[in-house]
């Protein structure tokens, strides 16, 4: 079975969505959109395995309002956090794996700095170091992208350099629910014979069994963010009775 990997996204210290409790527990999941730890804390005792955490603000170039709470993030549970956020310099890379954050996310790093990115694999891994595309209409989003480079170029890159990993998305699915395209992830990974994170899209289990159709492919995990917290899936009916019942009030 695929991975599912839980996604918190923060802006200035707060997360953007809220979870959907039961009746009547509105004010218990209201708090965990202001201690993104706690609801950190929350997701791994749903099962998480791995959480991705977007960083919103670095890129309107502060790199600064989500600092403190992405620290209280890695020391508040015992799983990898995934980082994805603006990184203009290797330097601001090191520095968040070396404060615990296990992997990072990169994307026109890999464009202005290859060389650089080139000895962050070599010293921390191709396991730590993974690259990240958001696509429109199979061109690259990002402003170092002056080439007009495809996903599958930028992913052919990112590979030359010892990245082995691609997080694709898609602005045409991602946040939508209405489901990643599966043709357009199936010809990422054939292409780039990269392994491959879908990010975006999901709603419903028989997304999940879709995406699973591409394991042999080697789209091996997805992010999912809005129907977790929309409560999309079967077992969370599940989590949310006994978190009415057994959840403690967080503290301001």
């Amino acid at each position: 079975m695929i991975l599912v990997i839980p996604s918190i996204d923060l802006r200035h210290g707060h997360c953007l969505r809220c979870i959907e409790g039961e009746p009547g527990t509105e004010k218990l999941y209201n708090s965990y959109s202001f201690h993104p730890d706690n609801l950190a804390k929350l997701l791994r005792r749903e099962n998480a395995k791995s959480v991705h955490i977007t960083d919103h603000d670095s890129f309107d170039n502060d790199k600064d309002a989500n600092t403190d709470m992405i620290d209280a993030i890695i020391r508040s549970i015992d799983i990898p956090v995934e980082l994805l956020r603006c990184f203009d310099t290797v330097e601001e890379v090191e520095e968040q794996l070396e404060k615990g954050v296990y992997r990072v996310v990169l994307h026109s790093l890999i464009l202005t700095d290859p060389e650089g990115v080139r000895s962050l694999i070599k010293h921390y891994t191709p396991s730590r170091i993974i690259a990240g595309v958001r696509a429109d209409k199979d061109i690259a989003v990002m402003p170092s992208n002056k080439k007009g480079l495809t996903a599958i170029d930028y992913g052919l890159q990112a590979k030359a350099l010892g990245i082995t990993r691609l997080i694709y998305t898609d602005i045409s699915w991602e946040g939508t629910l209405c489901g990643p395209d599966t043709d357009i992830l199936r010809t990422i990974a054939i292409k780039t014979q990269m392994r491959i994170t879908a990010a975006g899209g999901v709603s419903s289990p028989s997304h999940l069994w879709a995406l699973q159709e591409l394991q042999p492919f080697g789209l091996d995990s997805v992010i999912v963010g809005r129907a977790l917290y929309e409560n999309k899936f079967p077992c969370q009916k599940i989590w949310r009775q006994a978190e009415a019942r057994l959840e403690v009030p967080i503290e301001d």
